[in-house]
């Protein structure tokens, strides 16, 4: 399959009956981008089959579903079986490695893989694995032919990371209460969010990140931070520790309100702010 092609044809249909008009003034090569980005992405993929039913639940006319939106299903159900069957077989890398357990705690993922036919009975393999939405890298890889030493190994591993994520909830003195859609004006796909203060759903973060202090980011652009976005990127930083990061326009619960925004927030947000307008005062000075 052409995924350009493909992410094309999916760009049209969803232009063409598109009520948000989100797609109507488009250079139209950006959307087909993410698109085809969005088709090597099991969770994006069933996103979007999901959206193309949603919209062909409103059709009358049996002859234009069979023509228009049946293929485009049909091609995105094939991807997603490609998908699933390849996420159920993970290497380690391009090695022989085949991950039987992976554990993902605070900022790493301990793997433990197994090679059945690998050299000298090295059979088991045990690593640190982290990403950073770009690149993957394995870290403190060992292999032994002992299962045993091996689960050992993973074990502790494990354990070290719960440990470590135990000291930085205790040591966080910021309140940890999640925000709801109590606290936030509406996802207003209608509205810009760059420079708001947002929250983000509590669902869209592992167990050990599902804090109040770690759903709130200040965003600071992305194509789904515009007023009727055509895309769903959101680029912006942790008010707790000031990563950058992105999440999608769908993740985000809404802009928090004003009264319920608490004063280190407010003081976090003010600060990256400044340091952003400095860096960028910096850069216009050199040039």
């Amino acid at each position: 399959m052409d995924k350009k092609a493909f992410a094309k044809q999916i760009y049209e249909f969803l232009k063409d009956n598109d009520k948000n008009g989100h797609y109507e003034n488009d250079d139209s090569q950006t959307p087909i981008a993410e698109i085809e980005d969005y088709l090597s992405d099991l969770p994006l993929v069933r996103e979007t089959i999901k959206d193309i039913e949603e919209i062909s639940d409103t059709f009358d006319d049996h002859e234009i579903y069979v023509a228009e939106v049946k293929p485009l299903l049909e091609g995105l159900r094939e991807i997603e079986e490609k998908l699933e069957a390849k996420e159920q077989i993970r290497m380690v890398s391009d090695t022989a490695y085949e991950v039987k357990h992976g554990i993902h705690v605070g900022d790493k993922e301990i793997l433990f893989a197994v090679d059945e036919k690998a050299e000298n009975g090295m059979c088991y393999f045990v690593g640190n694995y982290t990403c950073n939405d770009l690149i993957g890298q394995y870290s403190d890889c060992m292999v032994s032919d002992d299962f045993l030493e091996a689960m050992q190994e993973f074990t502790e591993r494990v354990s070290k990371q719960i440990e470590m994520m135990r000291n930085e909830i205790s040591q966080s003195k910021m309140p940890h209460e999640l925000f709801t859609a109590e606290h936030c004006y509406p996802n207003d796909y209608s509205q810009s969010i760059e420079g708001k203060i947002v929250a983000i759903k509590a669902a869209v973060f592992r167990p050990e990140y599902c804090r109040g202090d770690v759903q709130l980011v200040l965003v600071t652009g992305g194509n789904g931070a515009r007023a009727n976005p055509h895309g769903n990127a959101v680029f912006c930083n942790h008010l707790h520790d000031g990563k950058r990061t992105r999440f999608e326009r769908y993740e985000v619960l809404g802009e928090v309100r004003a009264e319920c925004l608490p004063p280190w927030a407010k003081e976090k947000s003010a600060a990256i702010q400044a340091e952003k307008s400095g860096a960028e005062k910096y850069r216009d000075k050199e040039r």
